[in-house]
């Protein structure tokens, strides 16, 4: 319709991604909580404390009122999208509000425990510092004292204690700094993942230079969540955690019950319920029985995996990093395992060669080029959209509930939807939709029709059919699309700006790799290609088998101007790799890694 806003499940042991932020946790995007926080007042229960830190019974179930809304409203936007599409929703059930309330305080103790250990790293935020950052934020928000004061109340907030907030995001953000200052990943380390890894999907066609960044930030954001986990669990052992009213203790006691165990090594009910909060918001699945049923079985063979592989590593010299404890070292132990399996594999000429004589043609050195593709996307200007406008009032001036059909056939440009008289189906989410269009949606009745309305596609006239009652974000509504026709004018500006950047180029006043990086070049596509082929698509322009026979045709370094019906575009060939027959020699060690991945995915397979 056009008009909708344009790794995998969080691990096992990342439960404590909460303290990693310090006042809030972050689950496919959706800000799950916010340490509402109010100043000391008279008469606040109590229901625990961890290390002498008092646990408020408004602050928990504050947090458990903001979780549980947010997973309903995930299941009902679910709900919703397989209505639209004709799908049943039954098996779309709400997380109990026991699993609930045991993630809720599963994740406040963890944040506690850490907070609490921040002193004895010597870890001090000063009140000169919480100041500087309030005032900041103060600022950013463009209202006086007195007006920010008031919204900070709207959202459960007073003065002291977003102060506080901010201390205890200060402090985590110390805290990590200190626990990973060991932490480094060697370019020797770096190394070696790429050379594993090469012919692999994840690094096709890509230099060591071109990923060695990536990679580093990979491998030393797994560290630092090992790290902290760890660090976390040998906090929780000696932590004081006491509870003042015997329903939270039997709540601790549920939470921290072991649902699997191998020896030294568990998991207890706090990893079940992440992933049970995990998958119902990351999936198309609700709450059941047999999801927790088999989240619990799947924790256990993991497990039992785990240990068998921690003891053929041990047996193979391999040891972990003495930092990590629990599953964390496992996870070590089987990631060292893996490589060690890969690293060591040496089959012998016979097994190589007939692997490449069975798919010789794969191994062959495509001819492929490097280079750039910057340009700008035509855009409608400012009196292309006055034009547009005009056509919709016009448009309106006419449009009654009777004939809003017709018109949307005959004038609307929204492809999903002007062949259906404008309609957006039995009911819309509105909160997938472009603010402007959702907004006007909720603002007007049932019965009206509305606009002419601008967004980022044009101007809207809007039927509003009718609207659900008990949620302001579902409505029946048609519209129609009235979008600027890009004038020649709007074009000349475009071709001009992408002229001028040429010019400058061929004067060596900057170079592609400069206007490709740095924000400062405004122009919509900017791309950099490497190891391109004929039969692949055209960074920023798509595919277009006539453009690519002319980029492959350019001398080095020289320049196409592209004028699509798109945008207009300066494209270049850097450097060109020759087709290269494959050899067995020049595909020895391509061979033997795609055979060591097999071995060492088979090898733990069968573990």
């Amino acid at each position: 319709m056009g008009l909708r806003n344009h790794k995998k499940a969080i691990q096992i042991t990342s439960a404590i991604m909460i303290a990693i932020f310090g006042i809030s946790m972050l689950v496919t995007g959706i800000l799950f909580l916010k340490n509402n926080v109010f100043g000391v007042a008279n008469h606040r229960e109590v229901i625990g404390t961890v290390n002498g830190t008092k646990i408020y019974r408004d602050d928990f179930e504050r947090e458990v009122y903001s979780l549980k809304n947010q997973l309903k409203e995930i299941n009902q936007q679910k709900i919703q999208q397989l209505s639209q599409v004709g799908v049943s929703a039954d098996n779309i059930k709400d997380v109990p509000d026991n699993i609930i309330n045991e993630y809720v305080l599963q994740l406040i103790i963890n944040k506690e425990v850490l907070l609490s250990s921040a002193k004895e790293l010597g870890i001090k935020i000063s009140n000169a510092t919480v100041n500087q950052d309030f005032e900041s934020y103060q600022k950013q928000s463009k209202l006086g004292r007195k007006e920010f004061a008031q919204y900070l109340t709207s959202v459960g907030y007073n003065i002291s204690s977003f102060k506080k907030s901010i201390k205890d995001q200060k402090t985590i953000e110390k805290m990590r700094e200190k626990l990973f200052s060991n932490d480094k990943i060697t370019d020797e380390e770096i190394k070696k993942a790429y050379e594993r890894n090469k012919y692999t999907q994840a690094f096709a066609n890509q230099d060591f230079e071109d990923v060695k960044d990536q990679i580093k930030e990979n491998m030393t954001q797994d560290k630092d969540i090992m790290i902290l986990n760890s660090y976390l669990a040998k906090a929780k052992q000696k932590a004081k955690i006491q509870f003042k009213d015997k329903e939270f203790e039997k709540m601790y006691a549920r939470m921290t019950t072991v649902v699997a165990q191998n020896g030294e090594y568990k998991y207890t009910n706090e990893a079940v319920n992440e992933q049970i909060v995990n998958s119902v918001s990351q999936t198309q699945q609700g709450y059941s029985e047999k999801l927790v049923n088999d989240l619990k079985s799947t924790l256990k063979t993991n497990l039992d995996k785990f240990v068998k592989i921690s003891n053929k590593a041990k047996a193979a010299g391999i040891k972990a990093d003495p930092d990590l404890v629990g599953v964390d070292q496992l996870r070590d132990y089987s990631q060292k395992y893996y490589n060690y399996l890969i690293d060591t594999y040496k089959p012998d000429d016979a097994t190589l060669q007939a692997r490449f004589n069975s798919k010789k043609e794969s191994y062959n050195i495509p001819n492929s080029i490097s280079g750039y593709v910057i340009g700008e996307e035509y855009q409608a200007g400012q009196s292309d959209f006055d034009a547009a406008k005009k056509q919709a009032e016009d448009i309106m001036k006419t449009t009654t509930k009777d004939n809003f059909a017709a018109k949307a056939k005959e004038f609307s440009k929204d492809p999903g939807s002007a062949n259906n008289g404008g309609s957006l189906g039995e009911t819309a989410d509105l909160s997938q939709l472009v603010p402007e269009f959702s907004n006007a949606v909720r603002s007007g009745k049932a019965g009206d029709i509305v606009g002419p309305i601008k967004t980022q596609f044009g101007y809207h006239i809007i039927y509003i059919q009718s609207k659900d009652p008990k949620n302001e974000n579902v409505a029946k509504v048609s519209h129609i699309l009235i979008t600027p026709t890009i004038s020649e004018a709007s074009k000349q500006k475009v071709i001009k700006k992408v002229q001028d950047l040429k010019a400058e180029i061929e004067s060596k006043k900057v170079a592609w790799s400069t206007v490709e990086k740095q924000d400062k070049y405004k122009f919509s596509v900017k791309e950099r290609f490497k190891k391109m082929v004929k039969s692949d698509a055209i960074p920023g322009i798509g595919k277009n088998d006539e453009l690519m026979n002319q980029i492959f045709g350019l001398q080095l370094n020289g320049i196409l101007e592209r004028n699509d019906t798109t945008g207009y575009y300066l494209i270049t060939k850097t450097s060109e790799v020759p087709f290269t027959p494959a050899t067995f020699e020049n595909s020895k060690e391509r061979v033997r890694l795609e055979l060591a991945h097999e071995y060492a995915d088979k090898q733990l397979e069968i573990i």
